[in-house]
């Protein structure tokens, strides 16, 4: 995913939210075929996200493999986002 396309994505997403969710993380990295970590990191340098949001992620929990998970099994079951 390009730099614009994941810029439209990041904030699509956070339409109407006042924060940048795990969850969120989770659709987006799916949707650019990356890891979410790299994806919160990728973010942070473009300046879509704040600087040390990955590690306000690691330092409450993280982004586990239960989160992607979870995540992926609510999408696949028609859940809302």
């Amino acid at each position: 995913m390009d730099d614009d396309t994941l810029a439209i994505a990041v904030r699509a997403h956070k339409v109407g939210q006042t924060k940048f969710t795990r969850r969120m993380a989770i659709i987006i990295a799916d949707m650019a075929d990356m890891k979410p970590m790299s994806l919160v990191w990728r973010c942070e340098k473009l300046g879509l996200l704040k600087r040390g949001s990955w590690e306000w992620f690691r330092d409450n929990g993280g982004i586990t493999k239960s989160h992607i998970e979870e995540v992926r099994a609510d999408l696949h079951n028609g859940s809302a986002i």
